[in-house]
């Protein structure tokens, strides 16, 4: 049985008419409930010192003062802070480790983290791109803490993991594999020379494509998944911003070439431990859509 997370206080990040707003997530959940037996993944509240691993302290202060002091937006105005943001973003990152609890225990080998605020650009010293703290990245740390030494990252977002990468750069136990637009948000950023530094390098892997990029091109691209790096468990940043009906991006892939690439995903990871955590998707029809296939192939597969 695949486990599943989720939780109604989610809603309670507060973006209003916002892309990024509650309705992704509980659209979400709506099929799910009607659709799959899951084995709920309870989420917990976690301490803001949790966050240090992947932060730095001074930026969850911030984050935490924040509303109080007025402040309502994190690095640009696509990051809303809400009366209550700071708390669901504590949430969201802090529960994924009930997740791998619950690998570690062998109750599930596969799971779906429904979860908002997105993460994967949040990086070490701010959030942006919609993200305030870095869910996949706290879940690769405490992932690390009982046991799952290599940790294997694959972000398939239409946007570059930038928050991901700058946690991670410059460690060979967490290996970052990203696909995503060339010419799209974060700019400037996500080159394919962008490999790693110090005990790092080799270990961060980018693949920018170019816009308006079909099925076939980009299933390609996933025969390039690290075959030598020996990998204990696979986290992916699930971005469905990169389908064809989307807002925010030219990629043209489609619901077959999606169930193909989850495939290829899952056939790699073999038997180990994996888990998908929400990050874009923005037309709900479409995000509701691709997650439903998702979690097909994780059923069938």
């Amino acid at each position: 049985m695949i486990g599943y997370m989720y939780d109604s206080d989610f809603s309670f990040h507060d973006t209003g008419e916002h892309i990024e707003n509650r309705l992704r997530t509980e659209s979400i959940d709506e099929m799910v409930q009607e659709k799959y037996e899951v084995l709920h993944i309870p989420t917990r509240v976690g301490d803001k010192d949790e966050l240090s691993a992947i932060h730095d302290f001074g930026y969850v202060d911030w984050v935490e003062s924040g509303y109080d002091n007025g402040i309502r937006m994190i690095a640009s105005s696509d990051t809303i802070l809400s009366e209550e943001s700071y708390e669901v973003a504590l949430k969201a990152a802090t529960s994924t480790k009930n997740v791998i609890d619950a690998f570690k225990d062998a109750v599930i080998k596969r799971a779906f983290l429904n979860l908002r605020p997105p993460g994967h650009h949040a990086e070490i010293i701010t959030g942006q791109g919609f993200c305030i703290f870095n869910n996949i990245a706290m879940m690769a740390r405490y992932a690390q803490d009982v046991g799952y030494q290599k940790v294997l990252i694959i972000d398939f977002d239409v946007h570059h993991g930038n928050g991901t990468q700058d946690i991670f750069y410059e460690e060979s136990s967490v290996f970052y594999f990203s696909t995503h637009e060339k010419n799209n948000y974060p700019y400037f950023i996500g080159e394919e020379d962008e490999t790693g530094r110090g005990e790092g390098e080799g270990f961060n892997k980018n693949i920018a494509y170019k816009d308006e990029i079909e099925d076939e091109d980009f299933l390609a691209l996933f025969d390039e998944l690290p075959r030598d790096f020996n990998f204990d468990i696979v986290l992916v940043s699930a971005g469905y911003d990169l389908m064809n009906d989307e807002y925010i991006s030219s990629a043209q892939i489609s619901f077959d070439g999606l169930a193909k690439m989850i495939q290829k995903i899952l056939k790699f990871t073999g038997d180990k431990p994996i888990a998908f955590l929400l990050e874009g998707g923005y037309n709900i029809d479409s995000l509701v859509q691709s997650v439903d296939v998702t979690l097909e192939q994780m059923v069938a597969n």
